[in-house]
């Protein structure tokens, strides 16, 4: 996993995550997925991997962080703060690059014995890594690791083959005496159970919902938002990338307030065409 460029990652058996699951059905009976419909289907799927890949037995799961020079900025000289995620080549593609070379490794080559997941497939991510011995869920919500802290992507491998060893759940809570991210958050988004409200959450608005949600007070974000994890203690002292795949494509000192209204088409596809950021783009 390494060798791939996962900073962190454990192996679990393929069984029913049935108490995440009940939590998250709870959430959504609280209106918790405003605006993210998505998420009500394939919900049976999100926490049982077997229905996603027929005969599966193990899931490996990898981590790679991504914090850059930028991400524990809190004010912006520029137009519209970017969240550093979204400062690189697109995740989803280099997660799944990853784990193709992990397959190739471990001599899978039969399409039929796996399944390279990232979050565009309904599986329960965060579940899985805390089972997986990487982190714990956070008061944000977030899995945090105690090296690498909170910024970090999450992808999976399914594969149908038994593994004869796997991780140990991780079982400690670095949350415990410290509420920074619940003070912090702007909106009120963080719910004191460790979910979060969607409707008040900055990236939800700012990436998910579009033009509908341009009333909404953004707090100075353009994509995204990182005000829960740029106050967390556990994010101060962790270290910056070593993955070359996300090593930042542009300077976010690019946007100031004529920016959007100077860029073209071609001009954002060749600044930002391999990155999360088009999205943003794509919706003008």
């Amino acid at each position: 996993m390494a060798a791939a460029g996962f900073d962190a990652w454990g192996v679990v058996e393929a069984t029913e995550l049935s108490d995440a699951k009940a939590r998250f059905e709870m959430w959504l009976g609280e209106g918790g997925d405003y605006g993210l419909d998505y998420l009500r289907r394939n919900v049976d799927k999100r926490f049982d991997a077997r229905l996603l890949l027929p005969g599966a037995r193990s899931i490996i799961v990898g981590a790679v962080c991504y914090k850059n020079e930028q991400s524990l900025s809190s004010d912006a000289p520029y137009g519209g703060r970017i969240a550093s995620y979204a400062h690189s080549e697109d995740y989803h593609t280099s997660l799944k690059e990853m784990f193709r070379q992990v397959a190739e490794r471990l001599g899978i080559t039969d399409r039929k014995s796996m399944k390279i997941c990232v979050d565009s497939v309904p599986l329960a991510e965060k579940s899985l890594a805390v089972r997986a011995g990487i982190g714990w869920i956070g008061r944000n919500s977030l899995v945090v690791n105690p090296r690498f802290g909170s910024f970090m992507v999450f992808g999976e491998l399914i594969l149908t083959e038994e593994c004869d060893h796997y991780s140990t759940p991780y079982e400690s809570d670095g949350c415990v005496g410290c509420g920074r991210c619940l003070l912090r958050c702007p909106t009120g988004a963080i719910s004191p159970n460790r979910t979060i409200r969607t409707a008040l959450c900055i990236s939800n608005r700012t990436i998910e919902q579009g033009p509908s949600s341009e009333e909404f007070d953004t707090h100075g974000w353009y994509f995204g938002c990182e005000e829960c994890q740029s106050c967390c203690p556990h994010n101060a002292t962790s270290p910056l990338h070593t993955n070359p795949r996300f090593r930042p494509l542009y300077s976010p000192t690019l946007f100031d307030s004529n920016f959007r209204a100077n860029l073209t088409p071609e001009r954002a596809e060749s600044l930002f065409g391999t990155t999360p950021l088009m999205r943003k783009f794509k919706k003008w």
